[in-house]
């Protein structure tokens, strides 16, 4: 029997490399040979992110290179384009070992429509696959509309992002995702919103929180930090984390260590690892004392190998974090002020946090056993 997943493997961040790893390993223990298909869109491309990125708001800082002529914006789009493939290909070098793609590359909907990998099940994988603006519209590709008639549709643990849908997405997406045989996503707010929309759906944990610690500590490489450390994972341009960071870090008497992905990452406080390899990016928060962090993946991780957090809200998309503090009970690791120091004396409750996740662990299980297959044991 064979599965086929779409999910977003191309991002070049650390969670969503992890989570197609933890996709692969939950459904191979239902029999299934999964294959991930190689959908790679215009605007995962290094070289056209970096145009866009130097045109955004994120980075309004380098707008001055667009006034000044084609040459200026040539170098500055490729020196960005670099960086960013030097980012995703840790995360492909890491998908590689361990996943299978379909061979064929596809680039568009249209290319996926006109020729669809062979499979008996197709499977929509998690993450942000059903965020319209994440993925720039509705991506047809992520809703399965590719798939053959009469083959069965599935989502496992998917992604909205947001609390609500625009008013020019809800129809068309009620007629896509009625198309589905079942639906599970993974915030309590897709689960409300679709609810709301007539179309039902069961609540599962994200893919890298169906993998218990032991299975994430058999691939993990361990960094040699000889200090304990304040381990910093941050996605979204925030001074007030690096101020931050900092004082807890002294106050609890911590080195600082950051997971950089540029050179601007360089001089910030503490110790910067450039882009370390998914291994040892593992590695680095199973020796964490605390980690601070925007990322819903570093969140969730966190909890997995209960280990101590702190997080922070995200400028968008914070659906995701709020959804697994409030499953697991742990709002007060949000941070909320900047000049809160006392928040990591507020103990996290671990032993609820892992019943919490052992029995949601189950209800995806019998999920995933009610819609992938009959009567195979785990």
């Amino acid at each position: 029997m064979k599965a086929s997943v779409i999910t977003l493997h191309t991002v070049d961040n650390y969670g969503s490399a992890m989570q197609t790893y933890a996709t692969k390993k939950v459904l191979d223990k239902f029999g299934y040979t999964v294959e991930f298909i190689d959908y790679w869109r215009k605007d995962n491309l290094p070289e056209y992110r970096a145009k866009q990125l130097l045109q955004s708001r994120i980075l309004q800082k380098f707008k001055f290179l667009w006034g000044i002529n084609k040459y200026s914006q040539r170098v500055a789009t490729l020196t960005l384009s670099l960086i960013l493939k030097n980012r995703k290909s840790v995360m492909q070098k890491f998908l590689e070992k361990h996943i299978q793609l379909t061979d064929y590359r596809y680039n568009s909907y249209d290319e996926l429509k006109k020729n669809p990998p062979l499979a008996d099940i197709y499977i929509t994988g998690s993450d942000q696959v059903w965020n319209k603006i994440w993925n720039q519209g509705i991506d047809k590709a992520y809703f399965l509309d590719f798939a053959p008639a009469g083959k069965p549709r599935i989502s496992f643990a998917a992604s909205i992002g947001r609390n609500h849908l625009d008013e020019d997405e809800i129809l068309e997406t009620m007629k896509l995702l009625k198309k589905y045989d079942a639906i599970s996503v993974r915030e309590q707010s897709a689960v409300d919103l679709l609810s709301s929309m007539g179309i039902p759906s069961t609540l599962i944990l994200d893919p890298t929180l169906m993998l218990k610690a032991e299975e994430w500590k058999k691939i993990a490489v361990k960094v040699e930090i000889n200090r304990p450390y304040l381990l910093i994972y941050q996605l979204n341009p925030n001074p007030q984390m690096d101020i931050y960071a900092k004082k807890i870090a002294q106050k609890k008497g911590w080195d600082v260590v950051r997971i950089g992905f540029g050179t601007s990452d360089k001089k910030k406080s503490g110790i910067c690892i450039m882009l370390p390899s998914v291994e040892k990016f593992l590695g680095l928060f199973f020796g964490a004392s605390c980690v601070l962090t925007d990322s819903f993946h570093a969140t969730a991780f966190s909890l997995n190998l209960g280990i101590d957090f702190i997080s922070v809200m995200p400028p968008r998309f914070g659906t995701r974090i709020e959804s697994i503090l409030e499953l697991t009970g742990t709002h007060e690791r949000l941070l909320k002020n900047f000049n809160d120091f006392r928040i990591c004396e507020r103990s996290i409750n671990k032993e609820h946090v892992y019943n919490i996740l052992e029995k949601e662990r189950q209800k995806g299980i019998l999920f995933l056993q009610e819609n992938l297959t009959r009567g195979v044991s785990i």
